[in-house]
């Protein structure tokens, strides 16, 4: 008898990235193609990310989610490559 495993329902949405945003997450989805040798889709390396902010949700102070906040608002995010570089590495091995 074959196994099967849950599938997790999904849901198709159309959302709007910040260019900066779009552009490091696609620079993160290239990473992960090249180090793992594996297919990532925008929209699983997106989930991988929205995850993980929401774990770490109870380490962070108001004060870093208002910092947040008022990146996107003012839409002055920036980000480091060493960022990226860092969860390349986590996420990959």
């Amino acid at each position: 008898m074959a196994k099967t495993t849950p599938t997790v329902p999904k849901s198709k949405k159309s959302i709007t990235l910040e260019k900066e945003i779009e552009t490091k997450v696609r620079k993160i989805q290239a990473r992960l193609i090249e180090k793992t040798d594996q297919n990532w889709s925008l929209s699983t390396v997106l989930n991988i990310l929205v995850t993980g902010g929401l774990m770490q949700t109870k380490k962070m102070s108001n004060g870093d989610w208002q910092k947040i906040v008022s990146m996107v608002d003012n839409k002055s995010i920036n980000f480091d490559d060493s960022l990226i570089n860092d969860f390349t590495k986590k996420i990959s091995g």
